[in-house]
């Protein structure tokens, strides 16, 4: 898939923004999960199932119905109102916790389903820097004056998968989780919500710098502005943001 990544500064001197809501499904995460399918939905699967309240599961919705599969997410009620408000299609199974929601998903697995464990799945890194090698490129060429890549922290699998592509060349790679007690759609705290030793992230914590937002911060694309903004150079910054639109986009 040759991907158009949509990059554009919001204000002059501002930091560059790869916006996520403008490619196909409206998140990078379709990138990623096309990807993953590619080499690794069960042959005969019976439909498609994640933990997810935000752009994964809208990524799967679409990649879904490209495939002529169903697709369940498995959510909190905070993830279930993102969704229904954001045009999912498929069914909603609302849960109170994670381990209710893996157990659920679990009970799918073993009817045929396809459930990627987006939490715990370490090739979902590799998918991500199957686009993100691309991305880098296009970046060096249009906007050489970027020295640092930002990101939200959600499974880990983006920040860890830029940073695998992006320190090689020579950039600094931080990922922003929520501020204590704080929640922002499709992210999570590390400490508090970690799967331990089979997380995804686990064999990458002490190599990947994770930072927080601002406790007013509200939504994802917010943060990481806010967080660029107290950077010595804005204009140095990349920020990836999954499923944020450009202004007027």
């Amino acid at each position: 898939m040759r991907v158009v990544f949509p990059l554009s500064r919001p204000w002059p001197e501002g930091p560059v923004v790869l916006w996520g809501g403008a490619l196909p499904a409206g998140s990078l995460k379709y990138l990623t999960f096309a990807r993953y399918l590619e080499s690794s939905l069960p042959e005969g699967a019976r439909g498609l199932v994640e933990l997810s309240g935000a752009a994964t599961a809208l990524a799967l919705d679409a990649l879904g119905r490209e495939r002529g599969l169903p697709v369940v997410a498995v959510t909190d009620a905070a993830g279930t109102g993102y969704l229904r408000t954001n045009g999912f299609g498929g069914e909603v199974r609302t849960v109170r916790g994670l381990s209710e929601a893996w157990e659920l998903a679990r009970g799918y697995e073993r009817a045929g389903w396809c459930w990627p464990r987006q939490l715990a799945n370490g090739e979902l890194v590799e998918c991500v820097a199957s686009w993100a090698v691309r991305l880098r490129e296009v970046v060096r060429d249009v906007y050489p004056a970027v020295r640092s890549v930002v990101c939200g922290f959600g499974t880990g699998a983006t920040v860890v998968g830029l940073h695998r592509t992006f320190t090689s060349a020579g950039y600094e790679v931080v990922g922003v989780q929520p501020a204590p007690g704080r929640s922002l759609p499709g992210w999570r705290r590390w400490v508090e919500q970690s799967l331990g030793e089979t997380d995804l992230f686990y064999p990458y914590r002490e190599e990947v710098a994770l930072e927080t937002a601002r406790a007013r911060d509200t939504d994802g694309l917010g943060a990481l502005l806010a967080w660029a903004r107290e950077e010595p150079r804005p204009e140095e910054v990349l920020i990836i943001s999954h499923n944020a639109r450009p202004p007027g986009g």
